[in-house]
Formats: structure tokens, C-alpha cells, sequence
């Protein structure tokens, strides 16, 4: 291969010539996003059952659900919260893979489909929602202060229409929608005068508003002629003008005359608010797998578009867009990307002349336009993981063109002529290039092996950086050799006589030649110095390596950092029971002090309910009349101060300012999570608990999930009363909830509308204030067909009762949690926690368990271990094939950790902490350490090979690899700069981890690997001896076995 690149230059670079080319005209065309796409592991499953407290919601549905849930194997976890009508269980799946996952969801709706004959009746049927991470990442609001919600909504509905026509959109909500109703409030005392109950009302109005198809006539032989009956309601006035009945005095009954009828707008808890005016929400979903810039801007076009032709009252804006992110996130990588390049070239320049930069060059365009053409084959869309991935290839795939560059330039200084110095060259260097690259591909195998969504966050990373260095092996192989042929020019005799090749006629570039010769020279002189006392030059490392993990501590822990954004949120809860205009007042109060911050640009609120998902990590707020979730549009470094202003100006709510996270939230940072079957004995200890937490001065806003017991009118349904009236639980409980809370008896169609109007009858709004309301209900019974009033058959008491009640893997649990104060972690913060409780003894058949960030921070940090292990054995075993010895493989393993030192100290520096991509950085160093070690000690077997004795060996070669392991290691570190310093929080700790960790490595290495051969080789050594004679009992038992 080599000699036929060397012989057909021309065709090798026509080759790589078409490969930039494709790459150029493919990227133009690729598909952008934020991050990669990731499947979620979680589904919700609901059911509504009206009327039912949480203890019977949590009896009778909850608890059917999650035990048939429970059965399927794939299932790692089950949260359930049982509530007033209603329970919700949430379900996470053990790390499994993505095909298994839709797989598993097709189980979990048969599982649910058998449990439904075991609810009970009046329960709707359960809802399945596995697309819980459908994310709207385009947000517009429409927005008036003097409109009201049904023409808001109107605006909203249209530009949802144009979205949907012209946009390219996947998927288009509007959120927060109040709509016209027509109320029909019932004047009780008139329906007792007339002996009408609702129940009748309800029958009438529905078989008076039916539309059935009366069938077809035949006419003659040939015709057919369809009959249809009508007498749909089509306006107001017509169901005002329904006839109920006749009176006693034979008047005839119409619908005005016992209910007050009108047109107005939903009474909802839940509305949507920008900058304190009224506003509702158009949700755009992007469409996976495309462009989303492109489509980005097409929406906002249609946005501006729309906002010019509405009235001055009305304003449309675009509140938060993942496209311009995108385009951000991507713009910043690719100059980042362009700027490494550049680096690299010039570093290579200035250490090696122009004719080696532009030969060792000559692969970078090649190698990223052929990672484009790979990730194009393979849908692998453009997103800040794949950028990163080709700015650490980069770094590391311009090393094998380095070795392959120097081992041509040795050969010409031989005096051996340029094609006969390119194939020696470069086939001298074969064998070791490919084991470098191995070796460092392996070093990333442990991301490719991850599991969890960290796992499948990060796996294009591996993926792309190993078709990178495979391509870099390719091009050293036959571009490098090419190139080197065409531009290693004229020559002049040296003074041994040999041949030396005209690097550059630069002075500027001959002067820094000369002073690298400088450095080589003192290099060497220290090296002759440390061979003389290699045990010292060891032990010093090793001790270095003890101290640097002294300072783990100082660092602390994070498993992944928050997003990059000037957005944040604000979760707001008030009194437990409280209603949604209570909330709002609140709401208004914190507007208000918002808006007048000059950071902040602008809000929108949403009562009652979570704004919708707009973050693939974002997670609403529970939906609670007494509950409100902000958006902000501000800079994300005034948090914590408008976290303490809020804390000080609003009275009466719960606060917590939160900004948005790279991984899926847990919730509170810091748990206590105590299970067991008796609520009072659960909410005993966790008061204790709260109690004893709130005292630690490195935490704040100490809470528990359950809230405060609120007061409540109970109707305890007397079930033998009940029946001898001929009704059912299901019969008192709609008919409550009907005269409270409304009850849709039908719906009518306008004239020239396609939208239905709902209509609902209920008690009127005056009178649903007290709690006499339930003294004025009845029902008619089935038996006698007499009224019979709700007292007559259920008890009615005032009680506090629980809110909800949680489940956690099908026990019933209460979380306590706090988060870190600020200036400290949850990781700490834990700590101090475990040590206040430490020895707190609970009741037998209860248990206290310490979670939080920390369990997924150790899951993660987990699922490195295993691939850890099989990549040291790889990189060993690679090693192993390529000296056909046990011994020198281990001299270079042994130099691994000393990149731990640079890394630990580089992350106090920068004042990171310890992360997962810190981590995965450290990790990634495996195969570039290695790689210096094994470019060392191939020379010096070459040399001893050749004779040479074992100190003349070890000097030789380290300084005549020196070179190519500085420029490698200088190349590696520049090429990483712009990632370290504008790859944000979430990789500027790994670009740090590698270029700290490199350069203290590659310092070390370079007296620390000779120093540790001097040991093992010479004749003397204890250590030597060891292992000679443990690696010939390895050879005599391989010779046996043969």
C-alpha cells in the first residue's frame, strides 16, 4: 500500500481530493440539533375516577396498576401519586436498548389492557402516555391586555394553522386555550317547585340535540334517496326554549325557566400569562431527524408575518426557539472546529517547517470531510456531541501523520532518496502507528459501552472519533508518504556526509528549529542524569501521583452540568388547597418584582399547571390550583440573587429558582426517602427528619412531597341507604361533581362553524362558595321515582385529609429533600445529611434510604467501570501482539495514572469539579499516554536490536522521539484550547482534563518510561529479575502447551 501511494501519488490524491469534496457539499446539507436524540426510558400511566378520595384511588386503582406493571422484567422503577379523582404513576425502565424499549412499551399497554377489569366501574380507562419527552422546542405567545381569552384564542388557533400549513412542523399545540361555553345554572329551589331533578335535565338535552341518520329509500329501481333526521341545537336560544315538562297547573316547562342560561367564557384554574398580561401558548414540535435551522427560520417568517397583520392590542412573539441554539451551539463548535485547525497547523509550522506542516496538514481536511461522509451514511445528525467529537479527533489524528512525517524526514537525513525514504519511512512506522491508534481507540471504548441515557448521550463521541483515527491510520499510510514525495524538495549534504532534506529557509522557523535543538540538548542531559538513579525518578512519580489524589476532596462532584442558556425557571407553590386566583395574586406580586430587574427580559407564568415541555430535560410542574411555573428570559447568573430578593419580597409560597439541566432532573438534589405502610407513622418521622436536616447550614428549603392535610367536606356514602333509593356511588358522586364542578351535558355547532361549543350545567357560581350547596342536591329514585335529597343517604362532615398519596416501587414513601445553599453541592451536602442521621433507628417494617443526584451519579460512574477494565485489558493485550512481550507493555501501563495528576490538578485550576465528562476525558488520556510509551520503546528495541547497550538505547531514542512526542502532545493540547475555553460547562472540563492531563503525562513519561525500562532490563534489578523470570515461566508453559 505504501509503496503503490508513493508510485501513483497523483491517483491517492485525486482520492482524497473527491472525499473533500463530498464531505464539503454533504455538510451544507446535514441535519442540525442541540443534542442527540435520546430515547427515554419513562412512560406515565393515568386514571381518572371521579369522586374517589386518594386512599380509594390509591386502593382500588394505584395499587391494580403497579402490581401488574411490577410484573414485566424490564421495569427498574414505579413512582405513584394517588389524588383527589385521579392517580398517575410514572415508570422508568432499566438501561436497555432502544429497540427493546418500544417493545417494553407495547407490554406495559397489555399489562394495563388486563388490569382493567379489576377497576372499578366508574373508573374511565387508564391512559398510557409513552411519549412523555415530546418536546416543543419553537415557542410563540399571543399576547393582549385588553382582549379576553376566547378572541386570544381565536389569534392562537390561526397562526397554529399557518404553522401547520407552511411550517414543516411535526406537531402544533396552542396551550393554555379558554373557550366560550354556554352555562346553564340551575336554580334548585325552582326544580324542587317543579319536581324536576338534573338527571331528567340531562336526558332531555341530550335525546333533544341527536342527529341520526333515518336511513335510505328506494325510489324506483335505480334511486336511492338517504333520510336524515334534524333537530340539532345550533344556537342558544334554542336551548333555552327546550321544554322540560308541564307544571301542576298544566304550564309548559321551558329550560329558562329553571336555569340561567348564557354564553361566556370556560371558568378554568389554569391560564397562561407574558409579562402579566393574558396570553396563550402556540407549541411547535420539530420534525426529528431534519434541519431544524432551516425550519426554524421558516417559522419565523410565518411568525412576523402573522404579527403584521394583527390589531395594535394584540402582540406575537417568539418567547424561546431550539433552532437559534442550534444554530448558536453549532456556529461557536465549527469556529471552534476552524480555530483548532489553524492552531494545529501553526504549531506544526513553527516545529517543523513549512514543507512537514503542509505534508502532516494535508490529512485534517481529508479525515473531518470523511467523518461527514460517515455520518451522513449512518444518520448522524450535527449536534454539539458530534462537533466536539471531531475537535478531539483532531487533536489526536494528526499524531500518526506526525510519526509517519518524521520517521520520512530520519530517512532523508540518512541520506537515503525520497521515494526509497518515504516507503522505509513509513512502513518502519506501520506497526506502531496501528497500535497507537488501537490503543487509543480503545481508550474511548468504555463511552461506547456505556448504558443509561449518559450512555446514549455521549456514544457518537466513540463512534466518531474511532472512524477519525482509523481514517488518520489510513492517510499516514498513503497520503503522508504522497505528500511527502511531491514537497520534500532540494537537498544538501550534512555534516556526516549524509543527505539532509531543506525543511524550510525561514529564519524565523530555522531559529525556533534551533531552539527546540536547545531543548532537546538540556532535555538530554537530564535524561542521562535520571537513568543514573531511576528508583528515585519512580518513587518521586508516585508520590506526585498520592498527593494529587489528596486533593479529590477540594474538587467535589457534579455529575453534569446545567445548560448553557440565559433561561431559567421558576416553580412556585402556595398553600396546599388554595385557589388559582389565590396562586395568581402571587404570581402577579413575583411578575412584578421580576419585571423590574434589568436582567430580565421577559416572562411568561403559567397557573395551575406546567408550560409545556420546550427542553428535552424539562419537566412541568404538577398539575394543583395552588401551583405556578415560571419562564424566564434573563441571565442565568442573577439566579441566586432573584432566588433571595423573591425569598424576601413574597410572603406565603415556596419559592425555587431552577436552572434548566443537561441530565433528566431528579428532582430534590438531596433526599431522605422513608417507606413503610401507616401515613401517620410516615409523616411522624418525616416531620422529625425535616426537623433535624433544617439545622445544616450547607442546605435550604427543606420540604417533603406530601404538603400539609387540607380541609375537605367529606360525603361518607351511606352504601345500604344508598341502594334502598335505588342509586349508586357512581349516581351521588357525578351528580356532586355536576352540581360543583360542571357537567358537559352536550355540545352544539354554530351556524357557519366547524367548532363545537360545550354545554354545561352545574349550580351557580354564588352559591358553590359555602358549603351549603350539598345540602340543596337530590336525586330520584329508581324504586319510587321520589326525590331524595343527598342527606337522606351519605354523611357530610368537615375533615382535613391528605392530598395525595405517594408510592415509590410499590410502597407507600415520603421524600424529604433540601438543595445545597449556595456555594455547595449536593455531594457534600449528602454527606452532611447521612452524618446528622447517622444511627436514627426507625419502627420494623420501615425504611430510610439516602438518594438524590447521588444515585444516578452513581449509576453512571458505574456503568464506566466494567468498559474501564476491558479497555486496559485491549490496550494491554494490543501492546502485547505488537512487542511479543509481557514485560514492556506493563512499563508503559504503569504510566497511565501519572496523567491522573495533571488531570486532578487542572480541575482545581479551572475550578470544575468532578464530572462525567472529567471523567470521560481522563479516561480518553488512556490511549494517548500509551501511545508516547510505545512510539519510546519500539525505538529502543530497534536500537538494541542493532546492538547498542541499554543506557546508549534508552537515550538515543527518547531523543530522537522526542520530537514527534512534544509536537503530538503540543498539537493534542492546542487543538483542544478553543474547546476549553468557549465549550462551556459542559466541555471545557473534559478539553481541561486532556490537556492537563497530557502535558504532566507527557512530561513524565519521558524520564519516568526509561527510568521504569532501566529498572525492569538491567541485570541487578530485583524488580527486573521478577519479571523476566515470571514472563520465561509464561514462555516455557506456551512452548509445553505446543
Amino acid at each position: 500500500m505504501i509503496a503503490w501511494s508513493v508510485k501513483h501519488r497523483s491517483i491517492v490524491m485525486l482520492i482524497f481530493s473527491i472525499i473533500i469534496i463530498t464531505g464539503a457539499l454533504i455538510y451544507g446539507d446535514m441535519e442540525r440539533q442541540e443534542n442527540p436524540t435520546v430515547v427515554a426510558p419513562y412512560a406515565v400511566v393515568k386514571c381518572i375516577y371521579p369522586g374517589a378520595s386518594p386512599e380509594d384511588v390509591e386502593k382500588l386503582v394505584v395499587k391494580n396498576l403497579e402490581s401488574k406493571i411490577r410484573e414485566i422484567e424490564e421495569v427498574k422503577r414505579t413512582e405513584s401519586f394517588s389524588m383527589e379523582s385521579i392517580g398517575v404513576i410514572k415508570v422508568k425502565l432499566k438501561d436497555i436498548s432502544d429497540s427493546k424499549i418500544d417493545k417494553t412499551w407495547e407490554k406495559l399497554k397489555d399489562k394495563v389492557d388486563q388490569c382493567k377489569k379489576d377497576l372499578p366501574k366508574e373508573a374511565y380507562e387508564p391512559e398510557v402516555d409513552t411519549n412523555i419527552v415530546e418536546t416543543y422546542g419553537y415557542i410563540a405567545t399571543v399576547t393582549s391586555s385588553e382582549l379576553e381569552y376566547v378572541r386570544l384564542n381565536e389569534f392562537a388557533q390561526e397562526l397554529k394553522d399557518d404553522l401547520e400549513k407552511d411550517g414543516g412542523a411535526a406537531k402544533v399545540i396552542v396551550d393554555g386555550e379558554i373557550e366560550n361555553q354556554i352555562s346553564i345554572d340551575l336554580d334548585m329551589l325552582k326544580l324542587r317547585q317543579y319536581n324536576v331533578t338534573p338527571e331528567n335535565i340531562i336526558k332531555i338535552l341530550m335525546a333533544r340535540n341527536v342527529n341520526i341518520p333515518g336511513g335510505t329509500l328506494d325510489i324506483g329501481d335505480k334511486i336511492k334517496v338517504p333520510v336524515q333526521t334534524t333537530g340539532e341545537y345550533s344556537n342558544i336560544d334554542e336551548i333555552k326554549n327546550t321544554i322540560i315538562g308541564m307544571s301542576e297547573s298544566g304550564n309548559v316547562i321551558y329550560m329558562r325557566d329553571i336555569a340561567q342560561i348564557n354564553m361566556e367564557e370556560e371558568q378554568k384554574d389554569i391560564f397562561v400569562k407574558v409579562n402579566g398580561e393574558k396570553a396563550l401558548i402556540v407549541g411547535v414540535k420539530y420534525v426529528e431527524g431534519e434541519n431544524i435551522v432551516k425550519i426554524g427560520k421558516r417559522l419565523d417568517e410565518i411568525v412576523d408575518n402573522f404579527k403584521r397583520e394583527m390589531p395594535e392590542n394584540v402582540d406575537v412573539q417568539v418567547f424561546t426557539d431550539q433552532s437559534r441554539y442550534v444554530d448558536e451551539s453549532i456556529k461557536l463548535f465549527q469556529n471552534n472546529l476552524i480555530s483548532a485547525v489553524a492552531l494545529v497547523v501553526i504549531v506544526i509550522l513553527l516545529t517543523m517547517g513549512v514543507k512537514s506542516s503542509i505534508v502532516v496538514s494535508s490529512s485534517i481536511p481529508a479525515i473531518i470531510m470523511l467523518t461527514f461522509v460517515f455520518m451522513k451514511v449512518f444518520k448522524i445528525q450535527l449536534h454539539q456531541v458530534s462537533i466536539a467529537s471531531l475537535i478531539i479527533s483532531l487533536s489526536l489524528l494528526v499524531a500518526n501523520a506526525i510519526v509517519a512525517n518524521d520517521s520520512i524526514y530520519l530517512y532523508l537525513e540518512r541520506g537515503y532518496g525520497k521515494e526509497e525514504a518515504c516507503i522505509r519511512g513509513v512502513e518502519e512506522v506501520k506497526i506502531p502507528i496501528l497500535t497507537s491508534t488501537i490503543t487509543t481507540v480503545a481508550s474511548f471504548l468504555p463511552l461506547a459501552m456505556m448504558y443509561g441515557t449518559a450512555g446514549k448521550f455521549v456514544k457518537t463521541l466513540p463512534v466518531l472519533v474511532s472512524v477519525a483515527l482509523f481514517g488518520s491510520y489510513i492517510a499516514s499510510l498513503t497520503l503522508v508518504p504522497a505528500m511527502g514525495y511531491t514537497f520534500f524538495g532540494g537537498e544538501e549534504k550534512s555534516s556526516d556526509g549524509g543527505i539532509k532534506a531543506k525543511i524550510s529557509n525561514n529564519k524565523l522557523i530555522r531559529k525556533l528549529t534551533d531552539y527546540c535543538k536547545g531543548i532537546v540538548s538540556v532535555y538530554e542531559k537530564l535524561l542521562v542524569k535520571s537513568i543514573k538513579r531511576p528508583k528515585a525518578v519512580v518513587v518521586s512519580a508516585v508520590a506526585a501521583l498520592a498527593a494529587s489524589l489528596l486533593l479529590i476532596p477540594a474538587l467535589g462532584v457534579q455529575l453534569f452540568p446545567f445548560v448553557e442558556r440565559d433561561q431559567y425557571i421558576i416553580d412556585i407553590a402556595v398553600k396546599d388547597g388554595s385557589t388559582s386566583s389565590r396562586t395568581d395574586e402571587t404570581v402577579r406580586e413575583i411578575e412584578k418584582i421580576l419585571l423590574s430587574q434589568d436582567s430580565v427580559e421577559g416572562v411568561v407564568s403559567k397557573i395551575g399547571d406546567g408550560i409545556p415541555k420546550f427542553y428535552v430535560t424539562y419537566q412541568g410542574n404538577q398539575r394543583a390550583s395552588n401551583k405556578a411555573q415560571m419562564i424566564i428570559n434573563g441571565k442565568k447568573e442573577d439566579m441566586h440573587r432573584i432566588q433571595e430578593l423573591l425569598e424576601e419580597k413574597v410572603i406565603g409560597a415556596r419559592i425555587e429558582v431552577k436552572q434548566l439541566e443537561l441530565a433528566e432532573p431528579v428532582g430534590l438534589p438531596v433526599q431522605v426517602r422513608i417507606s413503610g405502610e401507616d401515613i401517620g407513622v410516615l409523616r411522624s418521622i418525616a416531620e422529625d427528619v425535616q426537623n433535624q436536616i433544617a439545622q445544616i447550614k450547607q442546605g435550604k428549603n427543606v420540604q417533603d412531597n406530601y404538603g400539609l392535610e387540607t380541609y375537605k367536606l367529606m360525603v361518607d356514602v351511606n352504601s345500604e341507604k344508598a341502594s334502598m333509593a335505588g342509586l349508586t356511588n357512581y349516581d351521588i358522586s357525578s351528580t356532586i361533581r355536576m352540581a360543583i364542578n360542571g357537567f358537559e351535558v352536550t355540545k352544539i355547532k354554530p351556524e357557519n362553524s366547524d367548532d363545537d361549543i360545550n354545554v354545561i350545567m352545574r349550580i351557580p357560581h354564588e352559591e358553590r362558595k359555602t358549603g351549603d350547596v350539598l345540602s340543596q342536591i337530590y336525586f330520584t329514585s329508581r324504586f319510587t321515582g321520589e326525590n331524595v335529597p343527598l342527606v337522606e343517604v351519605a354523611d357530610i362532615e368537615n375533615r382535613f385529609s391528605l392530598n395525595n398519596i405517594m408510592r415509590r416501587d410499590g410502597q407507600r414513601t415520603i421524600t424529604v429533600g433540601l438543595y445545597p445553599a449556595p456555594g455547595h453541592n449536593a455531594a457534600s451536602l449528602l454527606k452532611e445529611v447521612e452524618k446528622k442521621l447517622e444511627g436514627y433507628g426507625v419502627p420494623d417494617g420501615y425504611t430510610m434510604v439516602f438518594g438524590g443526584e447521588n444515585e444516578d451519579r452513581g449509576e453512571a460512574f458505574r456503568s464506566l467501570v466494567k468498559p474501564f477494565i476491558l479497555a486496559v485489558v485491549v490496550i494491554y493485550m494490543t501492546m502485547v501482539f505488537q512487542f511479543t512481550d509481557l514485560r514492556r507493555p506493563l512499563i508503559i501501563m504503569g504510566t497511565i495514572p501519572l496523567s491522573f495528576i495533571g488531570v486532578i490538578v487542572g480541575l482545581l485550576v479551572t475550578g470544575y469539579p468532578i464530572g462525567f465528562m472529567a471523567l470521560l476525558g481522563a479516561i480518553s488520556l488512556m490511549g494517548v499516554v500509551v501511545n508516547n510509551g510505545i512510539v519510546l520503546l519500539d525505538y529502543i528495541q530497534v536500537l538494541r536490536d542493532g546492538g547498542k547497550g541499554i543506557d546508549e538505547a534508552v537515550v538515543e531514542s527518547c531523543v530522537t522521539r522526542y520530537r514527534p512526542i512534544m509536537v503530538g502532545m503540543i498539537t493534542t493540547v492546542i487543538g483542544l484550547v478553543p474547546m476549553a475555553i468557549s465549550g462551556g460547562s459542559l466541555w471545557a472540563p473534559m478539553a481541561y482534563s486532556i490537556i492537563s492531563g497530557l502535558i504532566v503525562s507527557s512530561a513524565l513519561t519521558l524520564f519516568v518510561i526509561p527510568s521504569t525500562y532501566i529498572i525492569f532490563e538491567r541485570e541487578g534489578s530485583l524488580i527486573g529479575k521478577l519479571v523476566r523470570y515470571l514472563a520465561s515461566r509464561g514462555s516455557i508453559q506456551r512452548k509445553a502447551q505446543n
